[in-house]
């Protein structure tokens, strides 16, 4: 055999090698595109569940924050409903009270005069 035939020989076997590594290569690519492909399903439904979780959560806080939001609002009515009685209140007895200790007062001082007595002095107001 001449060295060219050798040459081929070798360049053969070279070839064979490196074809025996390419497809150890390849199948071990093919192994780690399954794994990861299975992975990626795993963690996809794992995200649908959260997910679905999540919109569980949603769903109930904006339930609850209806509630709440019903519940303020009766309360702010009731307030503005106590805030008028209060103030009618005011108006309906405050003012005939003052009238009717003035009207008193009046009395008293003229009854004292009537009568011959000093008449019992006014109270100062405090300032400021």
């Amino acid at each position: 055999m001449s060295a060219s035939e050798w040459a081929a020989i070798i360049g053969a076997q070279v070839c064979l090698v490196l074809l025996v590594v390419l497809v150890v290569v390849i199948v071990r690519l093919e192994r780690a595109a399954a794994e990861m492909r299975a992975a990626t399903r795993d963690i996809s439904a794992q995200a649908a569940v959260a997910i679905e979780e999540l919109r569980t959560a949603v769903r109930d806080a904006d339930f609850e924050l209806d509630r709440i939001d019903a519940l303020v609002s009766g309360a702010a009515r009731v307030t503005d409903r106590v805030d008028a009685a209060s103030g009618l209140a005011d108006k309906v007895i405050t003012s005939p009270v003052v009238k009717v200790m003035a009207a008193g007062t009046g009395t008293k001082r003229a009854v004292q005069r009537l009568t011959g007595q000093e008449p019992t002095p006014r109270r100062k107001r405090k300032a400021g």
